[in-house]
């Protein structure tokens, strides 16, 4: 299904005139779209195994398209994220239609008063309208440095200007830490306007048309945050590679309700435990850096093995009538990583009565220690 074929008269889609294929498209006069990356079909060749025994979650999933959206004389929403073309928004600078169909729109006025960019600049929006959970800032909105970064449509009408990257409301502390860390800073904060005009350049990031289609060019994003926030001077990662353990135990849902039996033959087999509430968004980081083997129950902090090095081995753990094709798995798939997962018996909670994937769970202590070992024997030899 084309993105078009289900969208509104008032929402604007470019890709139609694409057609699945790489490269610089003028879409209409002054307005550019590049794809990136196209659509395509992501075989899972590094599943493993699981407890209990199974033949994997999925064979595969869809992956891409990539866009990137650049106009001479557009106009930007700083805080959905938004390009908009006569004011229309642009579906390919949204993730999924869901978000543009019911995006509220500027009226006339507003457009009307929306300060123009200088000469001589261009302006990226790096708000999303899921920004709020840590794996989508991630995956819609840094990726946005990413992938407008790869653009040569953007590439070549920079020379002689500069790019602002718009910095959003940011509403979490997870945000203002993630660009608190960035080692490059072209940012600007303008709260008192919603809407700019003029030179613009936008993307939907690595999830177009749905939160876990990870495109591919995710691989090369994982290089990209290596320069992007650079590890501290003092740490030298340790070339053997660490056992993490990550809890959640903090959280609402996914708790693993009898974590306590369990620590103690993980910390005998090597594993650091490590509560991510407990550590700065920089230690986070550097646990994942420096980690050969991650071992999580599903949740939005397994983002961070964007930062893993090449080879990992993942062990996602998820509550009955939780398991699902995730975002973590189509990252390891992407990243050619090993990827293990564990279910556990679910026990309902609050947030499990909307969505079986987020209630609590309890595992069966000597089958996941047995279970946990042979992953690590296979790490070994690999």
């Amino acid at each position: 299904m084309s993105p078009s074929d289900t969208l509104p008269a008032d929402v604007l889609s470019l890709s139609t005139s694409a057609k699945n294929k790489v490269g610089v498209f003028e879409v209409r006069k002054g307005v550019f779209l590049e794809v990136l990356e196209t659509q395509k079909f992501k075989t899972h060749r590094h599943f493993r195994a699981s407890l209990p025994e199974s033949n994997g979650i999925e064979p595969g999933f869809d992956s891409g398209p990539v866009y990137v959206v650049y106009a001479e004389d557009g106009y930007v929403d700083t805080q959905a994220g938004l390009t908009l073309i006569d004011g229309r928004p642009v579906r390919e600078t949204a993730v999924v239609p869901k978000l543009v169909t019911t995006y509220q729109g500027p009226s006339t006025e507003e457009l009307a008063l929306a300060p123009r960019v200088e000469d001589g600049r261009i302006v990226l929006p790096l708000a999303s309208q899921r920004m709020g959970n840590y794996c989508r800032w991630w995956l819609d909105s840094v990726a946005k440095l990413f992938v407008c970064g790869r653009s040569t449509v953007l590439r070549d009408n920079l020379r002689g200007s500069n790019l602002d990257v718009v910095l959003p409301q940011l509403a979490t502390q997870f945000q203002q830490q993630v660009v608190d860390l960035f080692s490059w800073q072209p940012f600007v904060k303008d709260q008192r306007n919603r809407f700019l005009h003029g030179r613009t350049v936008n993307s939907s990031g690595l999830t177009f048309g749905g939160g876990q289609r990870i495109a591919g060019l995710v691989r090369e994003m994982a290089s990209f945050l290596d320069t992007l926030i650079i590890p501290p001077e003092h740490r030298v990662r340790d070339q053997s590679g660490e056992l993490l353990y990550v809890s959640r135990n903090e959280s609402s849902m996914r708790r693993i309700l009898n974590e306590n039996d369990l620590l103690p033959g993980l910390r005998d087999m090597g594993f650091r435990i490590v509560a991510p509430g407990k550590l700065s968004l920089n230690e986070q980081i550097e646990a994942f850096r420096n980690a050969r083997v991650v071992l999580s129950p599903h949740g939005a902090g397994l983002t961070n093995i964007l930062f893993c090095r090449p080879n990992t081995t993942l062990v996602e753990i998820f509550p009955e009538g939780g398991v699902h094709g995730s975002a973590f798995l189509r990252i390891a798939s992407q990243l050619n990583f090993n990827y293990y997962y564990v279910v556990g018996q679910k026990v309902e909670n609050k947030q499990s009565k909307k969505n079986p994937n987020n209630a609590d769970l309890i595992i069966e202590k000597s089958s996941f220690l047995s279970f946990v070992r042979r992953v690590l024997d296979a790490e070994r030899r690999s």
